[in-house]
């Protein structure tokens, strides 16, 4: 990717510290997997999966089969295949869905490792990898991958780990497996665009010299059909509903730019989650710690005050000082890189409608904001001679460890007061209950749900949709007063003041009434601290 970079030979013990920042980072969010339950974006992926299916575009394979291509007109299902054959594997749970990112992340961890020090050498290189694997919002996002995000980190590094072995061996190999990686990421969740035009404009303005050279009809060729190749389903797509992809997704707006500042500075602190996934206000009865490792986990969180901010953006701000200072160095081409990626990428997000104000669009900017801080910080740690490498180290903890205070008090906090309504772990419970029930028909009313119980029961529920009346449409009334009507059929949906869309409950309850029917619970569902998040219902008669 850089031309300007000389390749060292590490000890054995500085590859072993990169390894062991991977394996700090897979640990962390292992410790997360029971505490978050698992939300409904998270498990989207099933519905290609178990049943009900939701197959919008699919293309034909072999005559009489069809793949299942696209689950919407930006997403792809490279996912939902992954997870298709570990289901296959290990079976659906909470864990097989976490497990398998949380090694995505932890690849993606390594292969940073890998890429910057060949580009900045291995003090960079651990710099990076500290600061990647300590960031409690990569950690978080990673592991309850909701974006998602996981597999776009994994590709785009790998992508650029290829690239760099072209430009060092000039195998065409590596060219084509790059291209066709970024291909992957496309398809994966056409977003990726972002990313592919911050890499051109980084490439166009840094490395001029290292394009011509690279630059023929042949190379040029091979880049775009491997691009294509990867992307093939997104791209059958777009041609099959002509530029679907774009026409509904490519809407820009400079609406809400100032909160879109205010979330790039959260995401970067690591606080942004806080209120979203773990609860920030205690219930009436605060959940006290059932082991050593939660205890120490609030007990942290009590000493450094309960902190939810990070360090990681005044780092960046501090590389960025250090630019002008290290201008004649080799850290420059990688420094300007990564600022070109990261404001090109950003721009892109903040002025398309709909997009940039959540965690999971400002994190496809990483790992760029800790690689740029990290080849700022070793640089300039060079420049102060023997004082440098402590001095380094004295910031790296400090930067460092307040990552993992904030990681820590996200513990807290769904130890303590317990995950949100979208992440409540309220739905192991009611995925442990349904099996039990002698429904033969269990409609989901609330957003939330469905994809949920999909995964933790594998399929096996005769789960769907709710059906409602829609206006102007007579026979809409005249199936949802069936499915009331059914004495075979249960209900699933939040309780009052849980509901993720207001309204849905006395919407049903509106049309039972109108037909002469009532609800009458059967079963409601507690989380952790003993809110009661879900109820199971039936409609009988009003009379009965």
């Amino acid at each position: 990717m850089l031309e300007t970079t000389r390749v060292r030979r590490l000890r054995p013990g500085v590859s072993l510290l990169g390894a062991l920042f991977c394996l700090l980072f897979f640990v962390e969010g292992l410790v997360f997997i029971p505490y978050v339950g698992l939300q409904n974006d998270e498990a989207l992926f099933s519905e290609i999966i178990y049943p009900p299916l939701a197959i919008p575009y699919s293309v034909r394979i072999f005559r009489h089969h069809r793949f299942p291509a696209m689950m919407g007109s930006y997403l792809g299902t490279l996912k939902a295949c992954v997870y298709k054959a570990i289901f296959l594997l290990f079976g659906p749970s909470i864990w097989s869905v976490r497990i398998p990112v949380l090694l995505a992340g932890a690849a993606t961890v390594w292969l940073l490792f890998v890429l910057v020090r060949q580009i900045a050498g291995a003090r960079a290189a651990l710099a990076a990898t500290a600061l990647l694997a300590t960031d409690a919002m990569f950690v978080m996002t990673t592991c309850l991958d909701w974006g998602p995000v996981a597999i776009q980190h994994l590709l785009l590094v790998s992508g650029l780990v290829l690239l760099w072995r072209f430009h060092q061996s000039r195998r065409e190999l590596f060219l084509a497996a790059g291209f066709f990686v970024f291909g992957l990421a496309l398809w994966d969740k056409a977003l990726f665009f972002w990313a592919l035009a911050g890499l051109a404009a980084g490439a166009v303005v840094v490395l001029p010299r290292a394009l011509r050279l690279h630059w023929t009809r042949r190379n040029l060729a091979i880049a775009v059909v491997s691009l294509v190749v990867g992307a093939a389903p997104l791209v059958s797509f777009n041609i099959k509903l002509r530029g679907e992809t774009f026409r509904g997704n490519a809407r820009f707006s400079s609406d809400g730019i100032g909160q879109k500042v205010t979330g790039l500075w959260s995401t970067l602190e690591g606080g942004s989650l806080f209120g979203y996934m773990v609860r920030n206000e205690p219930p009436p009865e605060p959940a006290q710690p059932r082991n050593r490792m939660e205890a120490l986990s609030v007990g942290l969180s009590e000493a450094f005050g309960q902190r939810q901010a990070g360090f990681l953006p005044y780092a960046c701000i501090l590389a960025l000082a250090f630019l002008p200072w290290l201008w004649r160095t080799p850290a420059r081409k990688p420094m300007l890189f990564a600022l070109i990626f990261m404001v090109v990428v950003w721009l892109q997000m903040a002025f398309t409608k709909g997009a940039g104000g959540g965690a999971h669009h400002v994190v496809l900017l990483w790992p760029f904001p800790h690689l740029f801080a990290a080849v700022g910080l070793a640089e300039g740690s060079r420049k102060l001679g023997r004082a440098g490498l402590p001095a380094l180290a004295a910031v790296l903890i400090l930067i460092c460890g307040s990552g993992l205070v904030v990681l820590n008090q996200y513990l807290a906090q769904a130890v303590v007061n317990g995950p949100t309504t979208i992440w409540t772990d309220a739905i192991d419970p009611l995925s442990a209950y349904l099996p039990t029930s002698p429904a033969r028909r269990m409609y989901v009313v609330d957003w939330g749900i469905l994809n949920s119980l999909r995964i933790l029961n594998g399929g096996k529920l005769p789960l769907d949709l709710a059906l409602t009346e829609v206006p102007g449409d007579p026979k809409s009334r005249v199936n949802a007063v069936k499915a009331l009507a059914a004495q075979d059929a249960v209900f699933i949906a939040h309780t009052s003041g849980n509901e993720i869309l207001p309204g849905m409950n006395a919407g049903m309850d509106a049309l039972a009434r109108s037909a002469g029917y009532r609800p009458e619970v059967v079963k409601v569902i507690a989380d952790r601290n003993r809110r009661p998040i879900f109820q199971v219902y039936r409609y009988v008669p009003a009379g009965h």
